[in-house]
């Protein structure tokens, strides 16, 4: 596998390299669970002198060529190598280490051999070790709360866009959406071990007809299809609504759910003098 030689050099760059004082390797790999269409993810720490001028992209061609190196919109340094595979790297001062002590709830590995790729003074390992063990427990009031109220909105802005007529605006926000009703749905099968990126993995995670259940909820971006994914979706939504109601007190608020429930009630019909905007 062309990731798994692409792993051990940065092993070996690391390990050659007296600038660099700390490497982690995150994601897919350290869990077990990469394959030949997988990322490679990284954290890299450079003695605090030296990174200013640390050549990150030479430094990444030494790994495999590399046809592009930036920052993405989420603020990740990717590197997408001439061989397809792509890349997250994160080089940070040796003084911010501390920061990975911060990813617990988010990342995990099952050892600090799976993840540890350097550590010259020890001090990595004892951040990294918060991060040890399994996928962190989900489902606490706060976070269920939250996506409940993320998923109304995001229904009711699809909603209201969907019957001014822009069906792929709506279709991206339905696609937001998801992302929320998801993870209501995996603490619905109590398979959340995947949480960070919910559609991971969704057909192997999720019982077959759940996961049948849950293509009716999408759709391309043609008006009829648009108006039955959104009405799947929040059906749905209101059904896992339930269980957070009776043991959380955590409710969709019902003047919201009853515009929701009137805006996807009919069929499309073309707006005429629709205002834009909003």
């Amino acid at each position: 596998m062309l990731q798994l030689t692409m792993i051990k050099r940065v092993h070996d760059l690391c390990s050659r390299d007296e600038g660099i004082v700390g490497a982690l390797m995150f994601g897919s790999f350290a869990i077990d669970e990469g394959d030949a269409f997988s990322d490679i993810e990284f954290a890299i720490f450079i003695q605090d002198e030296r990174f200013d001028t640390f050549p990150q992209h030479t430094w990444l061609q030494q790994i495999h060529p590399v046809a592009a190196y930036f920052i993405d919109d989420f603020g990740h340094h990717t590197a997408l190598f001439e061989n397809g595979v792509r890349g997250e790297f994160h080089f940070m001062r040796a003084s911010e280490m501390s920061v990975v002590e911060s990813w617990k709830g988010y990342a995990w590995f099952p050892s600090l051999d799976a993840a540890v790729v350097l550590d010259r003074s020890g001090e990595l390992s004892r951040y990294a070790s918060v991060l040890v063990g399994g996928p962190p427990e989900r489902g606490g009031a706060a976070e269920v709360e939250r996506l409940m109220l993320n998923l109304t909105n995001l229904m009711l802005f699809g909603a209201n866009v969907l019957n001014r007529g822009e069906f792929a605006r709506a279709w991206a926000l339905l696609s937001r959406a998801h992302e929320y009703l998801l993870k209501l749905i995996r603490l619905s099968e109590g398979t959340t071990a995947h949480w960070p990126t919910p559609s991971r993995a969704l057909e192997s995670d999720l019982s077959p007809a759940t996961y049948e259940r849950y293509v009716t909820c999408t759709a391309g971006a043609q008006p009829d299809e648009l108006f039955s994914a959104y009405r799947a979706s929040w059906t749905w939504f209101k059904e896992l609504a339930q269980e957070p109601k009776k043991t959380l007190n955590i409710t969709i608020p019902p003047s919201i759910a009853q515009k929701v429930d009137e805006l996807l009630s009919q069929a499309y019909s073309s707006p005429s003098g629709a205002a834009s905007g909003g």
